[in-house]
């Protein structure tokens, strides 16, 4: 690719968005440090499951308006297919195309096909399928024959090493397309530059950072991201050829705060991150109660630092009776209302737990053990995280290994104060 591209995926398990969302969400990207947008949910079936089927023409015409939109506001529109569920090797070479031509003619600036989360058939040598994965791609890229930039997903599209079957997929790429990669781990909490280097030297071609963040599909889907972009090293900038971030499905509205942090940083990686959040999660008014109980990250599950400075220095009571929905706006709301209930039934523990701090009855401790017990029995993760399991990996000979960090399990701030108010200690 020949700029440095910074940009948003729509790659999510989950219903796509609405297309009105969609534009909205776009048009929020441009003006906020965004050059690109890649269409790709995994459950629109005509990317992914019946991918070789022509999109019906008003779902057509969707995607034409929102590659005519994405120019308005500069922001190139990736479209692409998935067709690896079932794919049946050069018989499927004119199917790719003509699928492929269909979406560059809407006016696709950014072409993409993916093979990521797909059977890998069984007998088939790595290396093989390597090949044929990246031969797929580039007949396509002949056939099609535009003025498009492309990118590609490979099955191993995360680790630390480069496999026989990614360094046949990149040997039968152009070196001008994108290879994406999500960095050692399908999540990964820590991205060495040195580790992207390494890899784009044994490939010869920088790869394309695909963070998996803000996005919390599948096991994650219990922890609400609203915090700051998680801690990368600055010269991971220039180590590779752009990135993308994952969203979260169907927060449109809510993932625009670690879509920010994260644009902010990559465009300026000495940018205060902390900073940089707390005044985007001020630009949208009523957010900040939510944001603080919804800021951990699989790399930082700990309770928000100001929430504790606020229970030690008598804040946190005030603070939580003004509740988590004033000013909000409803489709943001919308979006969010599981965390915040569960916001509300953990404020009245809390509530709880503080007055029978000062004034230590048993009605009061019995009253905040009802209300404790209330508030865990959920799997939606506020004022901290007790219970998330990331897909945190590294690479094995048979595909992922779950590493240990995955596991995220702990007590979160209503933990900590109703266990002191009920004991004591």
């Amino acid at each position: 690719m020949t700029k440095r591209t910074i940009g948003a995926v729509e790659s999510y398990y989950g219903r796509p968005l609405d297309h009105a969302d969609r534009l909205d969400l776009v048009r929020w990207l441009g003006s906020h440090g965004f050059n690109a947008y890649a269409y790709g949910p995994k459950d629109d079936p005509y990317h992914r499951e019946r991918w070789r089927e022509p999109y019906p023409q008003a779902e057509l015409e969707q995607l034409r308006e929102l590659c005519e939109f994405g120019r308005s506001v500069g922001v190139d529109i990736g479209l692409g297919v998935s067709p690896g569920l079932d794919w049946k090797g050069p018989d499927d070479d004119a199917a790719l195309a003509t699928k492929l031509r269909s979406l560059s003619q809407v006016g696709a600036t950014l072409m993409a096909v993916a093979w990521d989360d797909v059977p890998r058939p069984s007998g088939e040598p790595a290396a093989a399928l390597g090949a044929e994965h990246g031969r797929a791609i580039a007949a396509a890229m002949e056939a099609v024959s535009d003025d498009a930039s492309w990118m590609a997903v490979p099955i191993d599209y995360a680790g630390n090493v480069v496999t026989p079957y990614l360094r046949a997929f990149s040997d039968a790429l152009p070196g001008e397309i994108g290879i994406a990669w999500t960095g050692p781990g399908i999540v990964s909490v820590d991205v060495p530059a040195s580790t992207a280097r390494d890899l784009a030297e044994q490939l010869g071609r920088k790869l394309l950072f695909a963070d998996n963040f803000p996005v919390n599909d599948g096991p994650m889907s219990g922890t609400l991201h609203l915090g700051p972009y998680p801690e990368r090293e600055a010269a991971l900038v220039d180590e590779v050829s752009g990135v993308f971030f994952n969203f979260m499905p169907n927060k449109p509205i809510a993932s625009r705060v670690g879509l920010g942090c994260a644009a902010a940083w990559w465009n300026d990686p000495s940018s205060d991150r902390d900073q940089t959040w707390l005044e985007l999660v001020r630009s949208f008014d009523g957010l900040e109660p939510l944001a603080r109980a919804c800021r951990s990250w699989v790399s930082d599950p700990a309770i928000d630092p100001e929430l504790l400075a606020m229970a030690a220095d008598g804040r946190l009571l005030p603070w939580l009776i003004e509740g988590c929905r004033a000013g909000l706006d409803p489709k943001l709301e919308a979006e969010v209302e599981p965390w915040l209930d569960q916001w509300e039934w953990e404020g009245m523990a809390l509530q709880c737990a503080l007055i029978a701090k000062m004034l230590p009855t048993h009605e009061l401790k019995f009253l905040t053990a009802t209300f404790w017990q209330i508030a865990r029995r959920t799997l939606y993760n506020v004022f901290g995280i007790r219970l998330a399991m990331y897909p945190v990996t590294s690479t094995a000979d048979a595909g992922f290994s779950v590493l240990p960090e995955a596991l995220v399990q702990g007590e979160n701030l209503t933990d900590v104060l109703c266990r002191e108010a009920i004991t004591g200690a």
